[in-house]
């Protein structure tokens, strides 16, 4: 805007009349500058001598009938300490008598007239440029854009608004973009990596419990001003959001007529989106009969007087980006066929926010069985790790089947089966919980089918039921997945273990015989060497140096 004056004047005058009163009065005077701000607020004009908004004085009269005045100058601010440039300035001026200066006389002591008031007011206007009728009329239009139209829930959910504020009409003073922010919501701040922007200031404020962001677009907005500028929110808060959230967007002015622009919601989306997944593992994948140096017992009362050890491992994994909560685990798990055990279930171990139940006891038989402190098995499963796993055993060549596929399946669907329940606690994205069953093989059965190859199949399921949010998916995720075992028998090898004794016996033999022909060859003379006659041995030199002199 355009300050036409920077500086005036205030004069202050008086007269006084009457009869019989003294020819000298004092009146005591109050000046206030921009008396109709309210206290604490920045005073947009000051006494130039004093720099204060405040000033007492007196003002002597001392003849009847005669104006005197008084003249203070004043000054105003520089305009970067006000943003005000259109309320008037009002001066208020407020007098008495003094009565400190009556004499002590006959003479009647003056009073102010009863039909003026003591104080007086007047205001002056900070002239800015809209035209000859300093009336300022502008057009404020707002559009508005997200970068995205849609939250899913569990993302980072940066959003940045896209913002273009513009006025077609006469300067806006005053002018802010007020923003109403959703409870989701957070200010994180101004774009300033785009130079095409324009990076504006703005805090984040309270009014009436209504979170807002508020934008200075300038003091004025001049005529003609359009420009983009970016918001960045963070939304995160989506406890209780519905299935969008909204912003409103307006300016506002301080000016009289046509003081805001039209309101824009922006509304977003939001989803609820999760992928999970459900993988298992057998420790071990196979098991190889008949195992070496074991023999069967008709009432074991030791896991090991059952069979080998069989595990099977269950991760339910969130890979997110939501969270899943009230999910049910289902296992079918492979007991026992025509009264005879298959897998024995001895334990059942669960890592996370799993609660398990079957449907029928196990370990009926009350087998003694140790629970291990630390299950390396599970562990390694759940972060990706590698553990071997093994059972002592001869070493044997696997039998080869007499055609591919021939092992038999028995799974819930051919034999008996025990259900195990589980209900799955709140998964946020990332996290897993796990259950691991285990158990023996009821080696008698398999024995007393010699050759008979099988695959023992766990079958587990999952399915959410409902994820922890107002919002909630089209399709809720579920799947299922089978865990096989293979029972398979080997072809012993003969040679497959020499005893310790039979080892240390053919060394000591070995040796004897070494020696024995040792012995004999020594006796026959082997060792003799066969010397050639010296004569022989003087001829062959000479002949040897007679040559060398021919040449």
């Amino acid at each position: 805007s355009t300050f036409f004056i920077c500086s005036f004047t205030v004069r202050v005058c008086a007269d006084f009349e009457g009869q019989s009163i003294s020819d000298e009065i004092v009146l005591k005077g109050e000046l206030q500058l921009d008396s109709l701000k309210q206290k604490g607020a920045v005073k947009r004009t000051l006494f130039f001598d004093y720099h204060q908004s405040h000033h007492y004085f007196s003002i002597v009269m001392e003849r009847q009938k005669q104006l005197h005045c008084q003249d203070f100058l004043v000054y105003l601010r520089d305009e970067t300490e006000f943003r005000d440039k259109l309320s008037p300035i009002n001066i208020n001026f407020n007098y008495s008598l003094d009565e400190s200066s009556f004499e002590d006389s006959l003479t009647v002591k003056p009073i102010l007239n009863h039909y003026q008031k003591s104080s007086l007011a007047e205001q002056a206007y900070i002239l800015v440029d809209c035209g000859e009728d300093n009336l300022c009329i502008p057009d404020l239009q707002l559009s508005a854009v997200p970068d995205t139209d849609q939250l899913i829930i569990g993302e980072e959910n940066c959003v940045m608004l896209m913002i273009n504020p513009r006025n077609d009409g006469e300067g806006a003073y005053e002018a802010e973009l007020h923003i109403k922010i959703p409870p989701e919501a957070d200010y994180t701040g101004v774009e300033r990596n785009n130079k095409a922007l324009r990076v504006l200031s703005c805090d984040y404020k309270m009014e009436n419990e209504t979170r807002m962001v508020v934008c200075d677009l300038g003091n004025p907005m001049v005529a003609g001003a359009n420009f983009s500028t970016g918001i960045r929110f963070s939304v995160q808060h989506f406890e209780n959001a519905d299935f969008s959230i909204n912003f409103e967007l307006q300016i506002k002015s301080s000016n009289k007529i046509n003081p805001t622009s039209n309101l824009v919601n922006l509304q977003i989306n939001i989803s609820a989106v999760a992928q999970v997944q459900i993988r298992g593992v057998s420790h071990p994948p196979t098991i190889i009969l008949p195992l070496y140096n074991w023999e069967p017992k008709d009432e074991p009362t030791k896991e090991e007087e059952v069979g080998p050890l069989v595990e099977h491992i269950y991760e339910l994994h969130n890979i997110g980006p939501s969270a899943i909560n009230n999910t049910v685990l289902h296992v079918g798990w492979p007991v026992s066929s025509r009264e005879e055990f298959l897998l024995y279930i001895l334990h059942i171990q669960t890592h996370g926010p799993l609660h398990c139940q079957t449907s029928s006891p196990i370990n009926k038989m009350q087998i003694k069985f140790a629970v291990p402190q630390d299950t390396p098995e599970l562990a390694a499963f759940l972060y990706n790790s590698t553990i071997s796993h093994s059972i002592r055993r001869r070493d044997v060549a696997v039998a080869e089947p007499h055609r591919k596929n021939s092992a038999k399946i028995l799974n819930c669907t051919n034999v008996k089966c025990v259900l195990i329940s589980c209900t799955v606690g709140q998964l946020e994205r990332g996290k897993s919980a796990a259950l691991k069953i285990r158990s023996r093989l009821w080696a008698q059965t398999f024995l007393e089918r010699k050759n008979d190859l099988y695959s023992l199949s766990s079958n587990v399921s999952f399915e959410v039921k409902s994820m922890p949010y107002k919002v909630q998916p089209a399709k809720l995720p579920e799947g299922s997945i089978a865990i096989r075992t293979s029972v398979v028998w080997s072809t012993p090898n003969v040679s497959f273990e020499i005893p310790l004794w039979v080892i240390i016996l053919a060394i000591l033999l070995g040796l004897l015989v070494l020696a024995l022909l040792t012995l004999a060859l020594w006796k026959c003379g082997f060792f003799d060497r066969a010397r050639p006659p010296q004569d022989d041995m003087a001829d062959r030199q000479q002949l040897t140096n007679n040559k060398t002199t021919d040449a």
